[in-house]
Protein backbone atom coordinates (compact mmCIF):
# COMPACT_ATOMS: atom_id res chain seq x y z
CA UNK A 1 0.00 0.00 0.00
CA UNK A 2 1.37 3.37 -0.73
CA UNK A 3 1.60 6.25 1.57
CA UNK A 4 0.09 9.46 1.07
CA UNK A 5 2.47 11.68 -1.01
CA UNK A 6 4.66 13.92 1.37
CA UNK A 7 7.02 16.63 0.46
CA UNK A 8 10.48 17.71 2.97
CA UNK A 9 11.68 20.64 2.32
CA UNK A 10 13.95 23.62 4.33
CA UNK A 11 11.65 26.11 5.33
CA UNK A 12 12.20 29.51 3.87
CA UNK A 13 11.74 30.96 7.66
CA UNK A 14 13.72 28.83 9.77
CA UNK A 15 15.62 26.95 7.43
CA UNK A 16 14.35 23.11 9.45
CA UNK A 17 12.46 20.65 7.87
CA UNK A 18 8.62 21.55 6.79
CA UNK A 19 6.95 19.23 5.21
CA UNK A 20 3.43 19.42 2.44
CA UNK A 21 1.45 16.95 0.86
CA UNK A 22 0.80 16.19 -3.19
CA UNK A 23 -1.13 19.47 -3.16
CA UNK A 24 1.86 22.12 -2.12
CA UNK A 25 -0.02 23.05 1.03
CA UNK A 26 2.84 23.19 3.73
CA UNK A 27 4.24 24.18 7.11
CA UNK A 28 7.04 24.22 9.95
CA UNK A 29 6.49 22.32 12.78
CA UNK A 30 9.78 24.39 14.30
CA UNK A 31 8.64 27.94 13.12
CA UNK A 32 4.46 27.50 12.64
CA UNK A 33 5.17 29.09 8.56
CA UNK A 34 2.50 28.26 6.13
CA UNK A 35 3.67 27.37 3.05
CA UNK A 36 2.79 26.95 -0.98
CA UNK A 37 4.64 25.12 -3.00
CA UNK A 38 4.31 25.28 -7.05
CA UNK A 39 3.32 21.29 -7.62
CA UNK A 40 2.99 22.17 -11.42
CA UNK A 41 6.18 19.57 -11.68
CA UNK A 42 3.92 17.04 -10.05
CA UNK A 43 1.70 15.33 -12.45
CA UNK A 44 -0.01 12.07 -12.83
CA UNK A 45 -2.19 9.00 -10.92
CA UNK A 46 -0.08 8.07 -9.08
CA UNK A 47 1.59 11.14 -8.36
CA UNK A 48 4.87 11.24 -10.43
CA UNK A 49 8.00 14.13 -9.57
CA UNK A 50 9.33 15.57 -12.71
CA UNK A 51 11.10 18.65 -10.64
CA UNK A 52 11.53 20.37 -7.67
CA UNK A 53 8.86 22.58 -6.15
CA UNK A 54 11.16 23.31 -3.82
CA UNK A 55 13.89 24.76 -5.92
CA UNK A 56 12.66 23.74 -9.25
CA UNK A 57 15.59 21.71 -9.63
CA UNK A 58 15.11 19.42 -12.48
CA UNK A 59 17.91 16.88 -11.21
CA UNK A 60 16.46 14.21 -8.80
CA UNK A 61 17.67 10.40 -7.93
CA UNK A 62 16.07 7.71 -5.58
CA UNK A 63 17.15 6.11 -2.81
CA UNK A 64 15.62 3.51 -0.22
CA UNK A 65 14.08 5.88 2.50
CA UNK A 66 16.15 4.42 5.34
CA UNK A 67 18.39 5.70 7.81
CA UNK A 68 22.04 5.72 6.84
CA UNK A 69 22.97 5.53 10.60
CA UNK A 70 20.54 2.61 11.43
CA UNK A 71 22.30 0.42 8.57
CA UNK A 72 25.73 1.40 9.53
CA UNK A 73 25.00 0.05 13.01
CA UNK A 74 23.85 -3.70 11.86
CA UNK A 75 26.91 -3.54 10.08
CA UNK A 76 29.15 -2.49 13.04
CA UNK A 77 27.20 -4.99 15.34
CA UNK A 78 27.86 -7.97 12.99
CA UNK A 79 31.31 -6.59 12.87
CA UNK A 80 32.04 -7.12 16.54
CA UNK A 81 30.15 -10.23 16.85
CA UNK A 82 32.01 -11.66 14.18
CA UNK A 83 35.32 -12.98 16.43
CA UNK A 84 33.00 -14.70 18.78
CA UNK A 85 30.83 -16.81 15.95
CA UNK A 86 31.24 -19.94 13.90
CA UNK A 87 33.01 -18.64 10.53
CA UNK A 88 31.94 -15.20 11.04
CA UNK A 89 28.63 -15.55 11.17
CA UNK A 90 27.48 -12.56 12.52
CA UNK A 91 28.74 -11.50 9.19
CA UNK A 92 26.23 -13.16 6.91
CA UNK A 93 23.25 -12.48 9.47
CA UNK A 94 24.26 -8.80 8.94
CA UNK A 95 23.87 -9.14 5.12
CA UNK A 96 21.00 -10.84 5.33
CA UNK A 97 19.17 -8.07 8.03
CA UNK A 98 20.18 -5.53 5.49
CA UNK A 99 19.06 -7.22 2.43
CA UNK A 100 15.90 -8.10 4.24
CA UNK A 101 15.78 -3.82 5.15
CA UNK A 102 16.56 -3.07 1.29
CA UNK A 103 13.70 -5.24 -0.05
CA UNK A 104 10.82 -4.09 2.12
CA UNK A 105 11.62 0.04 2.34
CA UNK A 106 10.36 1.87 0.18
CA UNK A 107 12.29 3.94 -2.25
CA UNK A 108 11.87 8.23 -2.60
CA UNK A 109 12.99 10.97 -4.70
CA UNK A 110 15.18 13.54 -3.34
CA UNK A 111 16.62 16.52 -4.91
CA UNK A 112 20.12 17.64 -5.81
CA UNK A 113 19.83 20.83 -5.34
CA UNK A 114 17.47 21.53 -2.45
CA UNK A 115 17.87 17.93 -0.73
CA UNK A 116 14.49 18.35 -0.72
CA UNK A 117 12.73 14.71 -0.37
CA UNK A 118 9.83 13.00 -1.76
CA UNK A 119 7.86 10.35 -0.08
CA UNK A 120 4.96 8.47 -1.79
CA UNK A 121 5.21 9.52 -5.12
CA UNK A 122 5.72 6.47 -8.02
CA UNK A 123 8.93 6.73 -9.56
CA UNK A 124 10.25 8.70 -12.65
CA UNK A 125 11.67 6.46 -14.36
CA UNK A 126 14.26 9.58 -15.57
CA UNK A 127 15.48 9.98 -12.11
CA UNK A 128 18.55 7.51 -11.44
CA UNK A 129 20.21 6.31 -8.49
CA UNK A 130 22.63 8.64 -6.77
CA UNK A 131 25.53 9.82 -8.81
CA UNK A 132 28.25 11.51 -7.03
CA UNK A 133 29.51 13.06 -9.88
CA UNK A 134 26.09 14.54 -10.66
CA UNK A 135 25.91 16.08 -6.78
CA UNK A 136 29.76 17.40 -6.10
CA UNK A 137 27.64 19.90 -9.30
CA UNK A 138 25.25 21.35 -6.81
CA UNK A 139 28.49 21.04 -3.74
CA UNK A 140 27.61 24.79 -2.46
CA UNK A 141 30.43 24.45 -0.31
CA UNK A 142 33.49 26.82 -0.95
CA UNK A 143 36.65 25.79 -1.30
CA UNK A 144 39.22 24.94 1.90
CA UNK A 145 35.65 24.87 3.62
Amino acid sequence: MRRPPEIAYACPGCGREATAGADGLGSCRACGRQTRLDVSGVAGEPPRVARCPGCDGRQLYVQRDFNQKVGLGVVVVGALFAPFTPFYSSLFAAAIVDAVLYALVAEITVCYRCHAHFRGFARNPEHQPFDLHLAEQYDVRKPGS
